[in-house]
């Protein structure tokens, strides 16, 4: 994903990191988003395996790349969105899984596996996937059909016309700060290449966005707050968030759409940082959050897919339900993987979101 995700579950992730162990002998150390890993499975690893594990966190993507490309973190395994894994792996921040060890694990999804491989061919050595999710739109239903068309919330028309736009502005429209993501989907919302860096494709991308930003009252990374605040009605965001206030809250009026144009599909996955000195431990981690148990508990408290079927038998219907939500069966053929931006291409594409976002 690489950016800002909610808050709302933080307290409890950054609870875990608040040991005073090292990394070393004593300890696992595992580097992840702040939503990610629920406080009952680092318990039960450290139980069944006698070692003290230690959850850090990150909250945005330009911070595990900074900390991972420094060096000497000394964590076991780390949590990253793949599109930034090929910089990491640029500079020897990363080291290949074994390939012993790879076969160890469950299979992935082929399907999911095979946007994965296309888009970042390299993650087949350097990433074991481990949570999927897409990035779509956040609605609050009641104040949206009071001003537009049931039709329009299942399209990107509802964001990106500013008929429907204008319509909203007055009850809030918020939007990610997540250039990548945004820029893509505007791009395949015209009908483009979404990963395309072509100048004339970022030129219509970028107006495109600009034709909006009137009626957008912020882009930032807390859309749901927003939403539940009653600070904005519709969101571009990720599904893990929008899907909060109904799985959790009972907020059944706050929806999520995969519109039918089509739309991110992002993946989390597991890589191996080149500076830890303890390899068994890191297989050890590896392993334990591969076994389907263990994921079932974290795509419940996450609200993200993962790659293995049988991992959702333990969820209850209810949360099955609202994860199915994520990848509905029939928008999958139109998901698209980000592929990697240089470091280059990236400052390319920041400059010209803060450069729109104060109207230059």
């Amino acid at each position: 994903m690489g950016l800002t995700r909610s808050a709302r579950v933080a307290a409890a992730a950054l609870g875990l990191a608040a040991s005073p162990l090292k990394a070393g002998e004593d300890a696992i150390w595992f580097y992840a988003w702040n939503n990610t890993i629920p406080q009952a499975v680092v318990q039960s690893f450290g139980e069944r395996h006698g070692i003290n594990a230690v959850v850090d966190t990150f909250m945005v993507a330009d911070e595990v790349e900074a900390r991972l490309a420094a060096g000497g973190t000394g964590y076991d395994l780390a949590v990253v969105p793949v599109e930034i894994m090929p910089r990491l792996v640029s500079i020897d921040a990363l080291q290949p899984f074994d390939a012993q060890e790879r076969a160890r694990l469950h299979g992935s999804h082929p399907e999911l596996m095979e946007k994965l491989s296309e888009a970042v061919p390299m993650a087949e050595q350097y990433a074991v996937p481990f949570l999927w999710g897409t990035t779509g739109l956040m609605v609050d239903i009641d104040d949206v059909l009071e001003r537009v068309p049931e039709s329009a919330l299942h399209t990107w028309d509802l964001v990106f016309d500013p008929k429907y736009a204008s319509q909203l502005a007055d009850c809030g429209i918020t939007i990610a700060d997540a250039v990548q993501e945004v820029v893509a989907i505007a791009l395949n919302y015209l009908g483009r290449n979404p990963n395309s860096m072509a100048e004339d494709d970022l030129d219509a991308a970028f107006d495109l966005l600009a034709g909006i930003m009137p009626y957008v009252n912020s882009v930032d990374g807390s859309q749901q707050e927003q939403i539940l605040q009653n600070e904005a009605c519709v969101a571009l965001t990720w599904s893990s968030d929008a899907l909060a206030p109904q799985s959790q809250l009972g907020r059944d009026e706050v929806r999520y759409f995969v519109p039918e144009e089509g739309t991110v599909l992002w993946a989390d996955v597991l890589v191996l940082p080149n500076d830890t000195g303890h390899l068994e431990h890191s297989h050890k981690l590896l392993r334990y959050m591969n076994e389907p148990e263990v994921l079932a508990k974290v795509s419940q408290f996450s609200l993200a897919l993962t790659d293995i079927p049988v991992s959702h038998a333990a969820l209850q219907d209810i949360d099955r339900e609202i994860l199915e939500q994520v990848a509905p069966k029939d928008r999958r053929d139109k998901l698209f993987m980000l592929t990697p931006r240089t470091g280059s291409e990236k400052r390319i594409l920041d400059r010209r979101w803060r450069r729109m976002q104060l109207g230059l």
